[in-house]
């Protein structure tokens, strides 16, 4: 049963999804300049010890939102968490941003091929600054 608040006719959405990375500018770097994202926010957090930052395609209340975290104090070793897959991203030209992206030193675990359910568009998975797989179709 899903508790209802009286009076709160805001519908129920995503909000963000939140990633560890090891250097937040790096990672904003990516996300917008590359991926064309905007940074909708940035937080000090001190009682988690942590810097955030939010980058979406859009205002947070109408947008799903990343929410980027660096810790003021990393463990020695950086872990990507075991059962985390991949983000997808639909990109008006895919082709061109993986040239872009090969040509800046990203490394591709599918370059670009032909999606199987309909081959007029295309797919490709990359790795973020921080490893993390990026899904990136031209599927509207």
């Amino acid at each position: 049963m899903i508790a209802e608040t009286k009076g709160d006719t805001r519908p129920r959405r995503l909000r963000h999804t939140a990633l560890k990375v090891r250097d937040l500018e790096a990672s904003i770097d990516f996300y917008s300049r590359l991926l064309g994202m905007i940074v909708t926010r940035r937080r000090d957090s001190i009682p988690h010890n942590h810097l955030a930052a939010y980058v979406a395609y859009g205002d947070e209340a109408d947008h799903h939102a990343l929410e980027l975290v660096q810790d003021k104090d990393p463990p020695a070793e950086f872990i990507l968490g075991n059962l985390y897959w991949h983000i997808n991203f639909s990109v008006p030209d895919l082709l061109a941003l993986c040239v872009k992206l090969k040509s800046e030193g990203f490394e591709f675990s599918q370059p670009p091929t032909p999606m199987s359910m309909d081959d007029r568009y295309h797919i490709a998975f990359v790795r973020d600054p921080d490893g993390y797989e990026v899904e990136l179709t031209d599927f509207p």
